[in-house]
């Protein structure tokens, strides 16, 4: 009984772990637009005469490998930008994804054969920065843009992100209640990025600070202004919060990994013992048995 509950907590906490670690992987990985990223793919013990298959979704191959004549076909889309690693290592089918667009987001297949048909699945999720910028552009508010005879108009842009984001005003560090504005959102239908412009009216007191904020939900971070969109500027990387983000993972999975190590480890230490005291005590039966039987023939 005791061996069956043993087996029991053992099972469980592998089970725990497995849907904790799947979960993990579920999450995907992050590609920053014009960046690299790699989908992992690990292929232990796969068949390497037979054809690996990467594609986006169900319609798009990426990339074809024929293990038979060891040929490699790239989807149109993908042509220079992505690569294997089975030349330095055949058990590791993991795509490196370069020039990253955001046409590139969505769920990825990896499938190859070993003792049978396999897959998995990687969700990239892309996204991009935004370049922003403010600027004061009328001293003197008209009064159809709502503004009183000491009010003027501020601008405020952001460029080249992705996903759509959002601009917020505040004053003093405190966020702006009802402003009066008129915002603008622009898709590129070429490479698929935003840019929003929105255009606030207000009165400022002498001294008082005004700046805009774009919050971009995939970089899980918020843009500042903090140049003139008449200078040359650069856009500010959002991805500080995100690499934050994924060694809290990481540690996280760590740490569960070594407890469920560290269980298993006392767990079958345990089993041990108690089969080892088992066979001591059943030895030990038979040798009394034994000594008892000797005894009656002697005495026969």
């Amino acid at each position: 009984m005791e061996t069956y509950r043993t087996h029991f907590v053992m099972w469980t906490v592998l089970g725990l772990a497995a849907v904790f670690i799947s979960a993990s992987a579920l999450s995907g990985v992050k590609g920053i637009v014009t960046q690299k990223v790699l989908l992992h793919c690990p292929c232990v013990n796969r068949n390497v005469r037979k054809t690996i298959i990467w594609q986006l979704e169900e319609h798009t191959i990426v990339l074809r490998h024929d293990g038979s004549n060891n040929h490699t076909t790239i989807g149109t889309r993908y042509e220079n930008r992505v690569s294997l690693f089975l030349n330095e290592e055949k058990d590791n089918c993991s795509l490196l994804l370069s020039g990253i667009t955001v046409a590139d987001h969505g769920t990825y297949k990896c499938s190859f054969t070993a003792d049978a048909f396999v897959y998995e699945q990687v969700i990239l999720h892309v996204a991009a920065s935004y370049s922003v910028c403010m600027d004061l552009v009328s001293d003197q508010a008209s009064v159809s843009s709502g503004g009183g005879e000491g009010s003027r108009v501020y601008q405020c842009k952001a460029s080249g992100g992705y996903p759509e984001g959002q601009i917020h005003w505040e004053l003093e560090g405190h966020p702006l209640v009802n402003p009066s504005r008129r915002d603008v959102t622009h898709l590129d239908n070429i490479t698929g990025l935003y840019s929003l412009t929105s255009n606030l009216t207000i009165e400022l007191s002498e001294g008082e600070t005004l700046q805009c904020v774009v919050e971009n939900t995939a970089l899980a971070s918020n843009l500042n202004s903090n140049s003139s969109c008449n200078q040359k500027h650069m856009p500010i990387e959002g991805s500080i919060h995100y690499k934050v983000q994924v060694a809290a993972v990481v540690a996280v999975s760590l740490i569960v990994i070594f407890i469920v190590g560290v269980l298993l480890v006392f767990l079958l230490t345990r089993c041990r013992r108690h089969e080892r005291s088992t066979r001591d005590t059943e030895r030990q039966e038979r040798g009394v048995t034994q000594s008892f039987n000797v005894y009656e023939d002697d005495s026969a």
